[in-house]
């Protein structure tokens, strides 16, 4: 009976949306972690987003990037990481996020200190090429990252990024639904803060601008 299970379905969705939504990043606190040279930083402050009290350091990975590159903990030290997930089948949040993203960047008043970088939460559809095709639709510097779907879920859920695979109705795809906040990584490739839902792009250029140089 397709119409009942999607009369039961759509709320199921509507629900799951909400919680993911409204959740703030909650690392976990048992994941390994690479080992990283220390560097010295100035002090984070964010005036529309929330600091952690300590950095936290992420789980180690291995992924692959746009350009089929291995991408790993390493390539965060150095700079500032916006981190953002979600699939390039995604009909909406996706593309206004990442558009959102880019309007900020447009916004700065400061020197850029960040980049941006999207995991995938469906490595089964998403392959560097179609990474690629996606990313280079907002801005082409960004780094986009899929791979092995236990890295994917290892790295996301040390960032307290949740991701919940909704079965598909009769006839359709699957979708996904997950985490709608933006996480920040600081120069030695911890979790330093991030911005919940509803985002602001004037809001993220004034908190991209003010972030010190590494």
């Amino acid at each position: 009976m397709p119409s009942l299970n999607r009369a039961i379905a759509l709320p199921l969705l509507a629900l799951l949306l909400t919680l993911i939504a409204c959740t703030e990043p909650q690392p976990a606190s048992s994941s390994p972690t690479a080992s990283l040279s220390p560097l010295a930083l100035s002090p984070l402050t964010l005036s529309y987003g929330t600091v952690l009290p300590a950095p936290r350091p992420l789980a180690a990975f291995i992924l692959t990037d746009q350009h089929g590159a291995a991408f790993a903990n390493a390539n965060l030290v150095g700079q500032w990481t916006v981190i953002f997930s979600g699939f390039t089948s995604c009909p909406d949040i996706c593309p206004l996020t990442l558009a959102l993203l880019k309007s900020a960047e447009e916004q700065m008043s400061g020197q850029r200190h960040h980049n941006v970088v999207f995991i995938t939460v469906d490595p089964e559809r998403d392959s560097a090429a179609s990474l690629k095709q996606f990313i280079n639709w907002f801005e082409p510097r960004w780094t986009a990252l899929t791979g092995a779907d236990k890295e994917l879920t290892t790295l996301l859920a040390s960032l307290g990024m949740a991701q919940v695979r909704l079965p598909a109705l009769e006839g359709e795809k699957y979708s996904i639904e997950h985490s709608t906040a933006l996480v920040l990584l600081d120069p030695q490739g911890r979790m330093a803060g991030y911005w919940k839902a509803p985002l602001d792009p004037a809001e993220l250029a004034a908190d991209f601008s003010a972030l010190p140089a590494p």
